[in-house]
Order: structure tokens, then C-alpha cells, then sequence
């Protein structure tokens, strides 16, 4: 894994955290435990700090960005899919964030909420917990709640990847060829 100090700023990292050695964690962020970060991931707290809470998974190509004037902070149990950016302010817990997303600067999503593929939620955009929210620029489109299918689909998947943060550390080897 490649972790940088930045000035005084060195990022604090959970020991049960799995950082891929091909991800990017810079400067002022604060990892909690069991966390999965997957390659290609840039975190880079270089203009503030950055927070991401236990049982969060940020997968492949994912570029989470801090700005000094908040400090982005991801929930526990939160899933943040393939190549989404990150500039909210606020995603809260068991939030799902779909590939492609992104969430601009000072937007918050609230509790449980799913953020579907390829969605656009604008600068200081506010979320409704439990509900799903999908499109460019993303609408709320339905409620979401602990019974449906897809907050049970989310709540495996999340725990898919906290058995990654388990797995990898003893598990992931260079193939040399």
C-alpha cells in the first residue's frame, strides 16, 4: 500500500483495515476497522481531513477528496462502488453509493440511502434517509425500506467485503512469472 504523511498529516489507519498496495491514502485521514479499500482507490486528504467509518468498503477506482472548508466523513457499513468521486460532505451509515457516482462538494447522504449508478448529486444537495435516488441530476425515486430486497442485497454485499478486509492481508501474493 502506498501511505503518504503529508506536512505534519499522517493517515491513522485501523490495524484490521485492508489497504490494497496499489491505492492511495494521503495526508490527513483516519481509517476505521475492517475496512476495505481496493486497488487503484486515491484518498487524499490534502486540503482537509478525511473519515471513514468501520465496515466501509471503497471499491476499485474510487477518489474520495477532501476541501478545507469541510471535513468529508463516510459512515460505517457504507459501500462506495467502482470509479464513484467523492467530494460530499457527509455520506452517512449503511448508505450505498453506486459505480460511476458523483457526489459533489457539501452534498450529504443520509442513513441507508442508495445512490444509484452513474448518479449526479449536486453541490450541498441533501438526502432523505431510507430512499433511493438515481439520475442526472439524481431524484429521490423511491423509499427504501429495511425490508426491501435491494437494502438486504446491500447489507450481503457490504459484508462480502468486510470478509475482504479479513481475507486479503494473508491471502493476496504476487505472482511472479
Amino acid at each position: 500500500m502506498t501511505i503518504y504523511a503529508l506536512g505534519n498529516k499522517e493517515p491513522e489507519i485501523a490495524s484490521s483495515a485492508f489497504i490494497h498496495p496499489q491505492a492511495s491514502v494521503i495526508g490527513d485521514v483516519k481509517i476505521g476497522k475492517r475496512v476495505f479499500i481496493a486497488p487503484m482507490v486515491s484518498i487524499r486528504g490534502d486540503r482537509g481531513p478525511i473519515v471513514i467509518g468501520d465496515e466501509t468498503n471503497v471499491q476499485d477506482g474510487v477518489v474520495i477528496h477532501s476541501d478545507p472548508r469541510l471535513t468529508p466523513r463516510i459512515g460505517k457499513r457504507v459501500n462506495i462502488g467502482h470509479n464513484a468521486s467523492i467530494h460530499s460532505e457527509e455520506i452517512c451509515d449503511n448508505a450505498a453509493i453506486g459505480m460511476g457516482a458523483v457526489l459533489m462538494l457539501g452534498s450529504k447522504v443520509s442513513e441507508g440511502v442508495l445512490i444509484g449508478n452513474c448518479a449526479l448529486l449536486h453541490n450541498k444537495t441533501e438526502t432523505e434517509p431510507y430512499t433511493v435516488y438515481a439520475g442526472v441530476p439524481a431524484k429521490k425515486m423511491r423509499e427504501l425500506g429495511p425490508n426491501d430486497p435491494a437494502r438486504k442485497a446491500i447489507d450481503i454485499y457490504v459484508d462480502s467485503y468486510v470478509g475482504n478486509a479479513e481475507f486479503y492481508p494473508n491471502n493476496l501474493r504476487i505472482v511472479d512469472r
